[in-house]
């Protein structure tokens, strides 16, 4: 889509048209740039994941995703010793050296993830918004469905088959000027088809388009 956009900038900058292409390889590369260009400017060394309440490899504690006493809250970037204070845990006061929440991110985790347990996630999000540290709860499919965002969102399709059982799905997530794309065609049963393409392409019966 990038690519057509941006062939098409150019066809009505210059009047030039082009060919464009991507192949599944390239995608799954570009996808992963951040890691792979750490890597090739890092000494080649591979990327190491933290062993507690992993999350993304080049940030350090408190980012990851911990457990509560009834569910998970995301946690983003922030200070240790800021959030120590918010949710009341002191032994993070003490890791005041931004270095070491990445050093001792494992560690830092660690305390944090037995210290969560104890609470709900609906009180730990509202003692961090107080402070304004950048956290989430984390929604079960139930919650999802359930919230009054995906419900805006309108997401839900019902694909009626005759003669089986409807399918319930999400739609296309791309909307236009006129609303979102909802198209509740059922997949076509095999050959259910066949003679309508025979007569559109003027083919005889075993002939290939």
């Amino acid at each position: 889509a990038e690519g057509i956009m941006a062939c098409l900038f150019r066809r009505f900058s210059t009047g030039l048209g082009g060919l464009v292409e991507v192949s599944l390889l390239e995608s799954i590369l570009d996808m992963q740039f951040e890691v792979i260009t750490t890597f090739l400017n890092d000494g080649h060394k591979p990327p190491k994941r933290s062993a507690f309440h992993n999350a993304h490899a080049y940030l350090g504690a408190p980012y990851g995703i911990y457990r509560t006493e009834d569910g998970y809250i995301a946690l983003a970037m922030g200070s240790i010793p800021e959030l120590g204070r918010l949710i009341e845990c002191s032994a993070l006061s003490s890791y005041d050296n931004q270095e070491e929440w990445f050093t001792k991110r494992d560690e830092i985790k660690q305390l944090i993830g037995s210290h969560l347990l104890h609470r709900t996630t609906a009180s730990w999000l509202k003692a961090l918004n107080a402070g304004g540290y950048w956290c989430s709860d984390v929604y079960s499919w139930d919650q999802l469905l359930q919230s009054e965002q995906f419900h805006t969102l309108d997401m839900l399709l019902n694909i009626r088959r005759p003669g089986g059982n409807d399918i319930f799905t999400t739609r296309c997530p791309i909307s236009f000027g006129d609303g979102p794309i909802k198209n509740e065609t059922h997949a076509p049963l095999l050959g259910e088809h066949t003679l309508e393409i025979i007569e559109e392409f003027h083919l005889k019966e075993g002939e290939e388009a």
